[in-house]
């Protein structure tokens, strides 16, 4: 399978430490959101980390970042992290998507989810509102910051590979969550059998390496 993003995405280097992406990220906002108060740059910097770190956790083989000027707020930068995982698929099911969709409904009080039919197939598109507490500040110090992330995902089985993948768009800028619900129905028009295994943005070069 392939897929094309927005050429405002970049690509995240998961592999890298910390204050590598901090830096990397900082010359990004300078080139293309000039202009932003060091509080703005902070924010930025710190909800992007806190969104890798998670990725990071779930065992992300994929991820881009988006970075631009807010519709709404237009002195305000806007970001989001698209994503791509895989979990293995529970047994051999002829309806893979079934066993997700009730775990969903069952597990995930604050999601919804429903089929959908796109060119690749038939997939489950959710969307859920998650809530996380950050217990230390960028200062080191204690706070009891809430963080508000909102996403959007587009479950795909893998049948020949026994896998699922997950297609995820996420986002703390609630004010723009109308645009990246536009932005991910662009994606998903993009994923696609791909023609060929050298093909940029395959998924098969994701799962190989």
């Amino acid at each position: 399978m392939a897929f094309a993003l927005p050429a405002e995405f970049r690509p995240v280097d998961l592999s890298a430490d910390a204050a590598t992406r901090a830096a990397r990220l900082q010359e990004q906002l300078a080139s293309s959101l000039p202009g932003l108060s060091g509080e703005q740059l902070l924010h930025v910097i710190m909800a992007n980390q806190y969104a890798v770190e998670r990725m990071i956790d779930e065992g992300v083989l994929y991820a881009a970042t988006f970075l631009g000027r807010s519709e709404r707020e237009p002195d305000a930068a806007s970001m989001a992290q698209f994503s791509v995982l895989t979990r293995d698929m529970p047994g051999h099911l002829r309806q893979p998507l079934e066993p997700v969709l009730e775990s969903i409904r069952r597990e995930r009080k604050n999601a919804e989810a429903r089929y959908v039919d796109l060119e690749i197939g038939r997939c489950l598109v959710v969307v859920e509102d998650d809530r996380f507490r950050n217990p230390v500040h960028v200062t080191g110090e204690p706070t009891d910051t809430m963080r508000h992330v909102r996403q959007i995902q587009v479950i795909f089985p893998l049948v020949d590979r026994g896998k699922i993948a997950f297609f995820a768009l996420s986002t703390e800028c609630l004010w723009d969550w109308d645009d990246y619900v536009a932005m991910m129905a662009e994606i998903c028009k993009t994923i696609r059998w791909a023609d060929g295994a050298d093909e940029p943005g395959a998924i098969g070069n994701v799962l190989d390496g």
